[in-house]
């Protein structure tokens, strides 16, 4: 049922729900900004923080409603920072290929490429998971490290941890060799 059916225009608790959206929403926006990595997701939470709010018998109930508003919103960004450390970093086998052949393009004519693009095929295998996704993300598909980082749901000073780690192993291993 919207909203509009069960405020009355002009109601007095239509114009108290519009002063406590007024009242609460900048900062309601900033202390959900300040708890996420992801800003992207700050207006999709804070627009559900209120409809949980509005579902709820906030006319009734209520006496504090920014208290009861600022309670909703510690368990929607909790129930949002446990979905983050629940999403699995993917890995594309085709986006390791790719960035294999792209590199080993990039070498100088004297090398020879095929053996150079199997050895760094073999190295990129034994860098770890993430570290291996960071440096391809980053490196071949040209993604910032904030953009990488969002890809790959961690924090951009993570990804740019995982590139430099990589890069430093891919340096020792393809000097083994």
């Amino acid at each position: 049922m919207p909203l509009r059916d069960n405020i009355a225009a002009g109601s007095p608790a239509l114009k108290r729900l519009e002063d406590i959206f007024r009242r609460c929403s900048p900062e309601l926006h900033r202390y959900v900004q300040r708890r996420l990595r992801r800003g992207a997701d700050v207006p999709d939470l804070t627009q559900e923080i209120f409809e949980r709010f509005l579902r709820g018998d906030w006319r009734a109930k209520v006496r504090d409603p920014q208290a009861y508003l600022f309670g909703i919103a510690s368990h929607v960004v909790a129930d949002a920072m446990m979905a983050e450390h629940r999403s699995p970093v993917t890995y594309d086998s085709d986006v390791s290929a790719k960035a294999a052949e792209s590199l080993a393009t990039s070498v100088p004519d004297s090398t020879d490429s095929v053996s150079f693009e199997q050895e760094l095929s073999d190295a990129l295998e034994h860098l770890p998971e993430a570290h291996r996704l960071a440096l391809l993300l980053t490196k071949r598909e040209g993604l910032s490290c904030k953009e990488a980082a969002a890809r790959m749901k961690t924090t951009e000073g993570t990804v740019r941890v995982y590139v430099c780690e990589a890069r430093a192993q891919l340096k020792i291993l393809l000097k083994r060799r």
